[in-house]
């Protein structure tokens, strides 16, 4: 059984990893796990294995940039129509709808110069394919259209080289690989050729947008560089319909109802908005009719949206000229990296949309606003439809945060939101409206699989909320796209004599409500000190140096399977003492190397690291005999630098943490020295990629592939 778990949590913690992104730096970080959950949590029990392979790919790679690709693709052929570089951002860089899309080809990205030398060699994952709601409530599908856009964003060549074409070689195809059509030559022979890359744009290059387009920060509540960024751009609306507030009304709207919406209400003070005008020459979409109806005359619209797309009623969605078009106005009128969602906004009351990298929507009053959070959940999360009406041909799996295959409690993703006396399963009864446990049926399947709650937004359209784990997942997510604080003053990491009348330090926090603060000077909490900032007098301190540190925390009800802080540290000491003699630290740099083959070349496991995929900070809750503070400094911006914090423990044997493994969370366990011991490994670095390729075999065989 214990063998079995262990597997298990392996393969959970890769499909929650599978997407992760690269950085140039790691920021600060704690890793932290609730001790209710460090024993058995499946997400979490092989977190510093995992780390490792992740981070192979996003340290020492500080000669990369950020770029931004624009591809367009037909049955023939694949394009490369931008490469854009990116500007400096705190947030962490998205490529548009990867979490929620049906296809994802994971790529070796190849940069070549005019010469034809390579100039940097990174990872690519390629999103493809869209998905619409087929009726109002109860089913969605998946669809890989004939035509389209695709945009990723990925690390390049450092600034001032220039690329004259990529080479994308697919190494692996996940999620949905059948969603790519055998009539897709395009992607057939991807890593055949070289995508010569048709327009280079420089960071701060511009390009002028076709048309007559404006744009409006509709909701501004900080930097676009530490903020969710979201795009609307209106489609159908006549110069009329723009004077007369008809397409501001409909914005309204829409925006309105993530105010209201129960996860995006909790960060909605720190989400930015802009509106898009955009003029058309007439109103509404192509193809308004219904089944059996004669198709009306086209309509001239900017960004061409139709129904009835590949012959789908509901399916609502522009061609590959506009969004083309869409991408070009939020790159040019916002900033080329600094959008993270593209909501396309269609002037007809005919129900229909469509979900990707742009989300489309109708202004339908009765279904708008619901087409478009739900469709986001997809996009933003990657959250699963809780569908149970049958998708032949749909994969199987259950990579998504919110469904799961196991009603053993202590395996479900969930567990720690399910009370011990609910029933495993759940039965699907109105007793049970509230109520977190497994009920069954989910992903287009009415047995085997079970989701958290009786009734979601991703279950059921009309429902304008959704359930605990679905809400839950929005706000880690949203954490982990950005930055806890938007300025550190002065300079984590910096040390200080203190003058009269004393200095002050502190944070610029994130503007959503919830955040706590803890200081502590020397080791001691100060218990009076519970704001942003704080002011250290010249008596406050000692001659010799002390450490000053600020834990900036977010202890939601609303989360309980991540713990969401983060840790600032200064050095101060009395201005009278001669010299400044900082706690001693003994720094330590880990090798890796950035290849094709993601190889992780340290000769050491690292036991912190800050993943690109989140700005979450843990802490292993095992108490150790004697610890050393390792620090490493790191520079955000020119104004801002940041300490990554990390602990090296004296700890007990393999054979002795493995003691204090206990299924009912009291204790701890070290995930390495688990891994270890289960497997016989003698060396933390020389198996571990045996025990991942082990752990998947185990996973295809519990899936029946």
């Amino acid at each position: 059984m214990l063998r079995a778990m262990v597997l298990a949590c392996r393969v959970h913690l890769f499909s929650r990893t599978q997407f992760g992104r690269y950085t140039k730096i790691p920021h600060i970080a704690e890793l932290k796990l609730q001790n209710r959950k460090a024993a058995y949590d499946p997400h979490y029990l092989f977190l510093f294995l995992s780390l490792s392979f992740v981070v192979c790919a996003s340290v020492g790679a500080e000669d990369l940039d950020y770029w931004q690709i624009v591809l367009t693709y037909d049955s023939e052929e694949l394009t490369l129509m931008e490469a854009s570089e990116m500007g400096p951002m705190r947030k962490k860089v998205r490529t548009p709808g990867l979490l929620g899309a049906p296809g994802v080809i994971e790529c070796r990205a190849e940069w070549i110069d005019e010469s034809g030398d390579l100039l940097a060699t990174t990872e690519a994952q390629i999103p493809v394919g869209r998905r619409v709601a087929e009726t109002s409530s109860d089913h969605s599908t998946e669809f890989m259209p004939q035509a389209g856009v695709i945009v990723i964003r990925i690390p390049g060549p450092a600034h001032g080289t220039t690329p004259r074409s990529i080479r994308l070689v697919p190494t692996q195809a996940k999620k949905f690989g059948g969603i790519v059509r055998e009539d897709h030559k395009a992607f057939r022979e991807l890593g055949s050729q070289d995508l010569l890359i048709e327009n280079l744009k420089r960071v701060g290059q511009t390009s002028k947008v076709e048309g007559p387009i404006s744009a409006t920060k509709v909701r501004d509540t900080g930097d676009d560089g530490n903020r969710f960024v979201l795009v609307f751009v209106g489609d159908g609306y006549t110069a009329g319909n723009l004077s007369s507030g008809d397409y501001d009304t409909d914005i309204s709207n829409l925006l309105n109802s993530f105010e209201t919406n129960n996860s995006w209400s909790v960060f909605f003070d720190g989400t930015n908005f802009y509106r898009v005008d955009v003029e058309s020459n007439e109103e509404g979409a192509d193809e308004e009719r219904g089944p059996g109806e004669p198709s009306p005359p086209p309509v001239d619209t900017y960004f061409n949206t139709s129904f009835w797309t590949q012959g789908l009623e509901r399916l609502l969605d522009s061609d590959t000229v506009g969004e083309m078009r869409a991408i070009m106005a939020a790159d040019d009128l916002v900033g080329v990296g600094v959008w993270d969602q593209i909501v396309m906004v269609v002037n007809s009351d005919k129900y229909g949309g469509s979900g990707g990298d742009v989300v489309v929507t109708s202004v339908n009053p009765g279904a708008a606003t619901a087409i478009m959070i739900h469709e986001l959940g997809h996009s933003f999360v990657g959250l699963a439809d809780e569908y149970t009406s049958p998708y032949p041909g749909y994969p199987p799996g259950d990579p998504e945060p919110n469904v799961d295959f196991d009603t053993f409690l202590p395996m479900i993703k969930w567990h720690v939101w399910i009370g011990r006396d609910t029933d495993l399963p759940t039965p699907d009864i109105p007793a049970n409206d509230g109520v977190v446990g497994a009920f069954e049926g989910a992903r287009y399947l009415e047995n085997g699989i079970y989701r958290p709650m009786r009734d979601c937004l991703m279950r059921t359209v009309s429902n304008p909320n959704f359930c605990k784990i679905c809400n839950e997942a929005h706000i880690l997510e949203y954490m982990r796209s950005v930055e806890l604080t938007d300025n550190v003053v002065p300079p984590a990491g910096s040390a200080h004599k203190i003058e009269p009348p004393g200095m002050n330090f502190g944070v610029v926090p994130l503007p959503i409500e919830g955040f706590e603060y803890e200081w502590s000077l020397g080791g001691q909490v100060l218990e009076e000190a519970v704001k942003p900032e704080l002011q250290i007098t010249q008596g406050d301190v000692t001659p010799d140096a002390q450490e000053l540190k600020l834990v900036v925390s977010y202890p939601s009800p609303h989360v309980r399977q991540e713990v969401i802080e983060k840790t600032f540290v200064w050095y101060v000491q009395d201005s009278g003492a001669d010299t400044f003699t900082p706690t001693p630290t003994r720094t330590h740099t880990p090798t890796f190397t950035l290849s094709p083959t993601q190889t992780f070349t340290s000769t050491e496991t690292p036991t912190m690291t800050d993943t690109p995929t989140s700005t979450m900070v843990f802490t292993d809750t095992h108490t150790p005999t004697a610890t050393a503070t390792e620090t490493s400094t790191q520079t955000s911006s020119p104004t801002l630098t940041e300490t990554l914090t990390t602990t090296e423990t004296a700890s007990p044997s393999p054979t002795e943490r493995l003691l204090e493994y206990d299924l009912n969370g009291d204790n701890t366990v070290n995930a390495v020295d688990l891994v270890m011991h289960l497997f016989n490994i003698e060396s933390e670095t020389s198996e571990v990629e045996t025990v991942f390729d082990f752990s998947l075999d185990w996973q295809h065989e519990r899936q029946g592939q």
